[in-house]
């Protein structure tokens, strides 16, 4: 599980097995995202990490 929400992880997201973006993120990252989490101000990281991990 990677996350993101700008253009620099754009290659991270395509060598993961599940990439997350923030909602705050590019578009073109949310395209190739498993999975479009909370923004940043809404602690999204820990959102995801509760949802699939815990």
């Amino acid at each position: 599980m990677v996350f993101g929400d700008d253009f620099n992880d754009l290659g991270l997201f395509r060598m993961s097995g599940f990439p997350v973006a923030m909602e705050n993120a590019i578009i073109e990252l949310k395209n190739c995202a498993a999975h479009v989490t909370d923004s940043n101000d809404n602690d999204g990281v820990a959102v995801a990490i509760e949802r699939f991990v815990v």
